[in-house]
C-alpha cells in the first residue's frame, strides 16, 4: 500500500522532531566543564549546538525558497562536507552562555517545525527546485538530511559521554 502525502509529511516531521529530542537528551546528560572540550574534529559540544541552529535556519529559508520556485541559496557555499558553511553557521549562531544556546537550539528546531506544521502535505513531499543546469533538491530530502545528521550527532555526544564515564576516561 502506498503512504499517502499526510502520512509521508508526518514521518519527515516525526522524524526531525525525535532526532533533536535525541540531541537534546544528549546534551543534557553532557558534563557542564566539557562544553568546551573539543570533540568532534575542531568542534566542541556548543559549536555543533550552533551547527544546528544555523541548519534549522538554513533549511527554512531553503523551504521557504524552493515553495517560491528558487533553488536553495545556500548550495553556493556548497565543499567537501559543507565544511566552510558549518563553520560559518557555528561563527554565526554561537553564543557565550550555554544556557542561551540550548534556548536558541529549541526555539530554532520550534520555528522550522511549526512551520513545516503549516504546510500542506503535497508541498512538502513533491517540493522540489531545479537551478541553472537542472539539479534538484527536494524538500523532504532536505528533512531527511537534517534528520539523519541529528542522530549521528547524537550518537558522536553519547560516545564522549560514554568515554569520559568509563574508569580509564578514553
Amino acid at each position: 500500500m502506498r503512504r499517502t502525502a499526510e502520512v509521508h509529511k508526518r514521518e519527515l516531521i516525526d522524524g526531525l522532531v525525535s532526532a533533536r529530542r535525541e540531541i537534546l537528551s544528549a546534551v543534557a546528560e553532557f558534563p557542564p566543564g566539557l562544553h568546551d572540550r573539543v570533540f568532534i574534529g575542531t568542534w566542541t559540544v556548543m559549536d555543533l549546538m550552533a551547527h544546528l541552529v544555523g541548519w534549522d535556519f538554513t533549511n527554512l529559508q531553503a523551504i521557504q525558497q524552493i515553495l517560491a520556485g528558487q533553488f536553495p541559496t545556500f548550495f553556493q557555499f556548497y565543499d567537501r562536507d559543507w565544511k566552510s558553511y558549518n563553520a560559518r553557521l557555528v561563527q554565526e549562531y554561537k553564543v557565550e552562555a550555554y544556557s542561551s544556546l540550548l534556548y536558541r537550539l529549541h526555539d530554532s528546531h520550534r520555528e522550522l517545525i511549526n512551520f513545516l506544521e503549516s504546510l500542506p502535505a503535497a508541498d512538502i513531499v513533491t517540493g522540489k527546485a531545479y537551478n541553472e543546469r537542472g539539479r534538484s533538491t527536494a524538500i523532504r530530502s532536505l528533512l531527511s538530511a537534517e534528520a539523519k545528521d541529528e542522530l549521528e550527532h547524537g550518537e558522536q555526544i553519547r560516545a564522549l559521554i560514554q568515554q569520559q564515564s568509563s574508569p580509564t576516561g578514553r
